[in-house]
């Protein structure tokens, strides 16, 4: 089950589109930095007041794993793993990170959410790629039992809508993890890879793409309707037992201890299934999500090496940290692969 709800660490794009806030009667408002707007002084007639005291610098309250990476030519980029739901504890971000974010020539990201946000015709052309076009609609693929579950997680979150029917399972899994991250107490507008793309924007420093919003659409829309099926009756489960929660938590902990070797322990927890077909659809789940796309990265970073152009490179914790991820792939290569702190 931990590599399934892991998805959190390495999915960017249906987290950040789905995003959904709380109700307005909630009493567990999510945490969200503070705006221009909200930090600036309200114009007030003058008053003569004592002079206030400059407050120290705040120091950071995470350490999260920064790796550098460097070829025999001195060449450098830096691995930054990411968790795409964030809490304000992690800010700000301790001066290792930032210095080296800072002395940089990019930022690399799995694909720029922000931009994509603003991309309304690109998010309708992405999610068309879950649209049914064979006359069938998820009830047909379903059983009803695993429908009226769904129905009822996501109507409990006000989060279903009919017209959700037309859409893939993996659309409605997504869904369901969006109504556990309302539930915990985290946000997806406080995820590190979003704070960085902000950070880039505001200092106009060039953001590039490992993946794009297109891919990672491709590749949820390709998973077979058999894996999709069984990731969704997962995710209800997970839900219905009050697993996610507790899930989201354990990797918000993680990440800001940064501790290598308990991460790696994490991420490469062996699964369990109760039979073979089962072990056969997490296969096919593992080396598309996972496997294939560390693969991918790791070339990514090999090119930006031999370029010479110093990348900082933030994406999901999943495709740095562990067991065939790329500080390893890396390592084995022949690069010096260090901790930073």
């Amino acid at each position: 089950m931990k590599k399934l709800l892991a998805v959190l660490l390495v999915l960017v794009m249906c987290l950040s589109l789905m995003a959904c806030q709380k109700n307005d009667d909630s009493d567990n408002t999510i945490p969200q930095k503070p705006t221009t707007e909200e930090t600036a002084p309200k114009e007030t007639e003058p008053e003569e007041t004592e002079p206030e005291e400059t407050e120290p610098e705040q120091e950071s309250a995470v350490t999260p794993l920064l790796y550098k990476v460097s070829d025999e030519a001195g060449n450098v980029i830096w691995l930054f793993g990411s968790i795409h739901v964030g809490v304000e504890e992690y800010y700000p971000l301790p001066d290792y990170v930032l210095d080296a974010f800072r002395g940089s020539d990019a930022l690399a990201v799995e694909a720029n959410i922000v931009a994509f946000e603003k991309d309304l015709a690109g998010q309708v052309n992405m999610l068309k790629k879950m649209v049914y076009t064979d006359g069938t609609n998820i009830k047909d693929h379903l059983s009803e039992e695993t429908y009226q579950r769904a129905v009822e997680i996501l109507k409990e979150n006000s989060l279903y809508s009919a017209a959700y029917d037309a859409y893939y399972p993996v659309l409605w899994w997504n869904l369901i993890d969006n109504a556990a991250v309302m539930q915990a107490d985290v946000d997806a507008e406080l995820g590190i890879d979003r704070y960085m793309i902000e950070l880039a924007e505001d200092e106009d420093k060039q953001i590039l793409e490992v993946e794009s919003a297109e891919f990672q659409y491709d590749m949820l829309a390709s998973f077979s309707q058999e894996l999709q099926v069984y990731l969704l009756e997962m995710v209800i489960e997970g839900y219905e037992q009050d697993l996610l929660v507790p899930e989201i938590y354990e990797l918000v902990t993680l990440w800001g201890e940064g501790n290598e070797e308990s991460f790696q322990a994490y991420l490469n927890a062996q699964e369990e299934f109760e039979s073979e077909a089962e072990a056969l659809l997490y296969q096919e789940y593992n080396d598309a999500l996972i496997v294939s796309r560390n693969e991918a990265m790791t070339e990514y970073a090999v090119d930006a090496l031999e370029s010479g152009e110093e990348l900082f490179i933030c994406v999901g914790a999943a495709h740095v940290i562990g067991e065939g991820a790329m500080a390893e792939n890396l390592r084995a290569l022949g690069y010096t692969v260090e901790i930073v702190r």
